[in-house]
């Protein structure tokens, strides 16, 4: 952008302080504005009449823009974003937005990519819930959180449980928390994981990747419970007496 339409844009923008679990918008409203975040963390979800939500994508890193397809394609916001911590925001309103664009071809491809990236992102969500179980769909989000936050020791990562309670994990990975809980002991039992208190530890990020992915076979027949049982083809014949079970 030239100097000149980052000072009308400058000129024009809001700030936004928000307290943690305040709406930022909601869904099906009109789209007044495009907001960048300054600080703080958001999470965009829609929810059903049965207060079931989903969330869809989220928003942690300074800088991160969003409310674009709304903006320049339905409209009216196709999400419900909400702040999780102290979160400031600036507020671009999406005339001024839009007249900036207008001006500067480049920065209309970059919108276009960002776009995109938001097109492939609800596809991979719509297949991860389609094609997935839940224990595949919380082994990848633990991955995809590790390489993103995750503080190493040794060949594995630590995460902080705090940000990562059940309820809201059971809301990314569209499914419900006793779910995530029988899934993430799952992941206990086969060496995957540690938990305690405070953290989540992962010894081996790559037997965490290769369950992400869904080959999650050859780590799970891995465990002592597991080696002792028959293989999956061998037969088991179970002998009663005939005569008692007649009687």
């Amino acid at each position: 952008m030239s100097p000149l339409s980052v000072a009308a844009v400058a000129h024009r923008a809001r700030w936004r302080s928000l307290p943690p679990r305040h709406v930022v918008f909601l869904e099906d409203e009109p789209c007044r504005n495009l907001h960048v975040l300054v600080e703080g963390r958001v999470e965009c979800y829609r929810a059903s009449a049965e207060g079931r939500e989903q969330i869809v994508t989220m928003f942690d890193r300074p800088g991160d823009t969003f409310c674009i397809p709304s903006a320049f394609a339905t409209g009216r916001n196709v999400v419900t974003a909400r702040a999780l911590v102290p979160t400031r925001l600036c507020l671009i309103d999406r005339e001024t937005f839009v007249d900036v664009v207008r001006q500067n071809p480049p920065m209309a491809l970059r919108l276009v990519q960002a776009v995109s990236l938001d097109a492939k992102r609800v596809m991979d969500l719509a297949e991860s819930l389609a094609l997935c179980t839940a224990r595949v769909r919380v082994a990848r989000l633990l991955y995809e959180r590790a390489l993103a936050e995750g503080v190493r020791s040794g060949r594995g990562v630590e995460l902080a449980r705090e940000r990562l309670r059940e309820d809201e994990v059971a809301s990314r990975v569209g499914t419900v928390r006793v779910h995530v809980s029988r899934s993430l002991q799952s992941l206990v039992r086969a060496g995957t994981i540690v938990l305690d208190r405070a953290l989540i530890r992962i010894p081996d990020l790559a037997v965490l990747e290769r369950v992400a992915r869904g080959h999650a076979d050859e780590a799970f027949r891995n465990r002592p419970l597991a080696r002792a049982l028959p293989p999956a083809g061998r037969h088991v014949t179970f002998v009663t007496d005939s005569r008692a079970a007649r009687a």
